[in-house]
């Protein structure tokens, strides 16, 4: 099992460049081509842009360290990775940010209609019952193979 994951983790880093470029390409072409008037189309191909570019530097160094880091080294953290202990401290800090996305999400629903925005104050609010939704799909699948 720990072989597999290894050989994920080398692709990892050429799927997060993928993804980067992509993202930086699709910011850049469409900032020089379409050339957008409103400041909030500009700030968000500027998003996707820098988003981009981070995305390439981690995939960067993801890349580095599977090369330059020892096999015995490599399993070792793949080992650590896969602790139930880890595990738990990452499902926990999930749940948190799934209860503070869901209220977030609740806030800006309310804001936006106080504001007479009813669009994006209906996507809020239907994104807050999509993810609600989600998550107790996932319990009853979860409960059962466990």
């Amino acid at each position: 099992m720990n072989c597999k994951n290894i050989k994920v983790n080398k692709w990892l880093g050429w799927m997060m460049m993928t993804l980067g470029v992509i993202s930086l390409l699709y910011g850049l072409l469409t900032f020089i081509i379409v050339q957008p008037e409103g400041k909030s189309a500009n700030t968000l191909l500027g998003m996707f842009t820098g988003f981009g570019f981070g995305i390439i530097l981690v995939g960067i160094r993801n890349l580095i360290h599977q090369k330059r880091t020892p096999k015995e080294k490599l399993e070792q953290e793949e080992i650590e990775r896969n602790d139930e202990r880890n595990i738990a401290i990452s499902r926990a800090a999930y749940s948190v940010g799934m209860f503070t996305a869901i209220i977030l999400f609740a806030a800006l629903g309310f804001v936006f209609m106080a504001m007479g925005q009813i669009t994006p104050s209906y996507m809020c609010i239907g994104s807050m019952y999509v993810m609600i939704l989600v998550t107790k799909i996932a319990h009853k699948i979860l409960e059962k193979k466990m």
